[in-house]
């Protein structure tokens, strides 16, 4: 790997460590998108299965990548699954290739952190997503709104206390148009945009 992207890389892990310890759950989301997107800057240098070697390193930053890797093997993702750094979990309980054996053992042990990138996995089995509509933190029901679940769940997470799952909720095109109306009408201003955006996209469909 070229050095300034690895010392890039390196930056990012940084910062995604530091944020896992704010109270401030904006704070990991804002660091998180960044991250990833420096993970599939590296992810096309590398080229397919280019971080396999990597699920062995001494650097859990180096594991982290490895652990992100759709081609590697199922025993090392499920090794990875139960790292002891917790950046290299977060990467294996987004990887919509990790064993939901492994997936289910990062449900039960893994702070909403890793619930936010299980939700977020479209690998992760329809009995887990059910529970994570429910959960405490709203960054994981909001991520859990953004994908295909039913209709009955989505409608619940459309009628959410916290803005950010409605909103969620609102740019997710399978939303009932009914319901994506209401969202229109919303009283907070983000959620209404979103609405208003996806019945734009519907109705060019």
């Amino acid at each position: 790997m070229d050095d300034l992207l690895l010392s890039e890389w390196a930056d990012a892990c940084k910062l995604l460590q530091a944020a896992l310890t704010s109270p401030d759950p904006d704070a990991y989301l804002g660091v998180r998108a960044s991250w990833q997107r420096v993970e599939q800057t590296i992810r096309a240098v590398l080229g397919d299965a280019g971080a396999l070697p990597l699920a062995d390193d001494d650097s859990a930053f180096l594991r982290a990548l490895a652990a992100g890797e759709e081609q590697l093997p199922t025993e090392l993702l499920e090794r990875l699954a139960t790292d002891p750094a917790l950046i290299v979990r977060l990467a294996a309980a987004g990887n919509p290739h990790t064993p939901s054996s492994a997936l289910a053992v990062l449900y039960r042990e893994g702070p909403w952190h890793v619930r936010v990138e299980l939700a977020g996995n479209p690998s992760v089995p329809g009995w887990m997503l059910s529970s994570l509509a429910a959960d405490r933190f709203a960054p994981v029901r909001a991520a859990v709104a953004r994908q295909h679940v039913r209709d009955a769940i989505l409608a619940q997470l459309a009628a959410d206390k916290d803005w950010r799952v409605r909103a969620a909720a609102a740019s997710n095109t399978s939303l009932a148009a009914e319901r994506l109306k209401e969202l229109g009408s919303d009283t907070d201003a983000r959620v209404a945009s979103a609405a208003r955006k996806t019945m734009a996209l519907t109705r060019q469909r």
